[in-house]
């Protein structure tokens, strides 16, 4: 017997992994406020690197992504934002 189970736009979500460096003139609370705020961010890590952070974003379309990735130079004080989109989830079940 094989289930089919029926995927719908609603449960297809998009999602990118963000490399945050901050502006020099700008606080680290600044962007967490940001973070906090906004509807599709994940999680989110400090970083001791050449980066300050690393976002996990997830929105239900590619143009709310790309707006949330924007939106973290644009308002959340980020000088850097380099966004790298999920593919797919890794099995990391041993076959």
């Amino acid at each position: 017997m094989t289930m089919h189970t029926e995927v719908t736009t609603e449960d297809v979500r998009h999602e990118a992994v963000v490399c945050i460096r901050l502006k020099t003139t700008v606080a680290g609370s600044h962007l967490l406020d940001h973070l906090r705020a906004q509807p599709f961010v994940v999680s989110a890590w400090w970083i001791a690197a050449d980066i300050d952070a690393v976002v996990l974003l997830s929105a239900p379309t590619m143009r709310e992504l790309h707006r949330a990735v924007d939106d973290l130079s644009l308002l959340g004080g980020a000088e850097d934002a380099e966004a790298h989109m999920v593919l797919r989830k890794m099995s990391l079940a041993t076959p």
